[in-house]
């Protein structure tokens, strides 16, 4: 039995893994989805002559500033509407922090604004920014510890400074100055921002990784029949690196989840219009007699956060070899 096919075995039968990818795929099948179950506009609109299919993505500010009489005016004819007929930013009839209906499962928020249609989008902003900064991050971090590990020298030390030096900026600093520097906010700014914190514990690993494998006798081996550097590294290193950097880009997916929900709470996070947990826990910190402003966000970072250490766990277990001999996946 190959290496990978024993890993694959082991992840399929990790209760971890099952329990962890059906929060993190229900939370992904939102994002994803969002406009089929929130939108200000139907699905699909057949009228004489024309018909409108996702209004919601082509049109969608246009729309969210449409009053709902305008809306029931513009969409005249059979429509297949989503469970949700508002969007993240639209100011609904109901008035600000209304009771749970019918027409608003959760009710809304202290701007009018449909809380269910927010909570939806939110996944789509907090995996969004999480993904990218944590995918930026990784490739930074592969790129520059390979280097510094493979050429040694003046890349070393310059790297270790670099690290060292990062590590003593607070992510929440970062973004903070960047906010500062920055006239209008824009959600690539906060993905670089969060990606120039996370490059460095990424880049640590893959430096320890080349040390450590530069002695191995299979890139001894490799050396000697004549192969560079940095041949050996994307070959025989790398593929042994990945690993470790895996589980801490899957960790790091959790921690900027929460960290964009923390500077959202703050009002640094992503630009005005668009709907974040952080923004809710926000309104709830301000009107503590609504619990379920707080309730309702808590259990969607709860769930990101404990699907993703459910995975990074039994990553880490599958792919540490000595860990496997003593611990029965579960």
């Amino acid at each position: 039995m190959s290496h990978a096919t024993a890993f694959l075995r082991r992840m399929v039968g990790s209760k971890r893994v099952a329990i962890g990818a059906v929060l993190l795929g229900v939370l992904a099948l939102l994002a994803i989805f969002a406009e089929l179950l929130a939108a200000p506009a139907p699905i699909a609109c057949f009228r004489p002559g024309r018909a409108e299919i996702l209004p919601a993505i082509t049109e969608g500010a246009a729309l969210e500033s449409l009053t709902e009489a305008e809306l029931r005016v513009r969409f005249e004819g059979f429509a297949i509407w989503p469970p949700i007929r508002y969007g993240p930013e639209q100011r609904t009839d109901a008035g600000p922090n209304a009771s749970p209906s019918l027409d608003h499962p959760l009710g809304t928020d202290f701007e009018s604004r449909d809380l269910a249609a927010r909570l939806i989008y939110g996944a789509r902003t907090a995996l969004g920014l999480s993904l990218s900064a944590v995918l930026v991050g990784m490739f930074l971090g592969v790129v520059l510890g390979g280097l510094a590990g493979t050429l040694r020298g003046v890349w070393n030390d310059g790297l270790v400074r670099l690290v060292e030096t990062v590590d003593t900026f607070p992510a929440i600093l970062v973004v903070a100055i960047v906010r500062a520097i920055e006239r209008e906010p824009s959600a690539l700014s906060l993905v670089l921002a969060v990606a120039f914190v996370r490059w460095a514990e990424i880049a640590r690993l893959v430096r320890a990784e080349v040390l450590r494998a530069s002695s191995e006798e299979y890139v001894m081996a490799a050396r000697a029949l004549g192969s560079t550097r940095l041949r050996v590294f994307y070959r025989h290193i790398l593929p042994n690196a990945l690993g470790p950097v895996i589980v801490s880009s899957v960790l790091g997916v959790a921690s900027v989840v929460l960290l964009e929900a923390a500077i959202s709470f703050l009002g640094m996070g992503a630009p005005a219009r668009v709907a974040s947990w952080g923004e809710t826990l926000g309104q709830a910190a301000r009107h503590p007699s609504e619990i379920r402003l707080l309730v309702f966000p808590f259990v969607l970072l709860l769930a990101t956060v404990g699907g993703s250490y459910l995975i990074a766990d039994a990553l880490r277990d599958s792919i540490d070899t000595r860990t496997v001999r003593t611990r029965v996946p579960r």
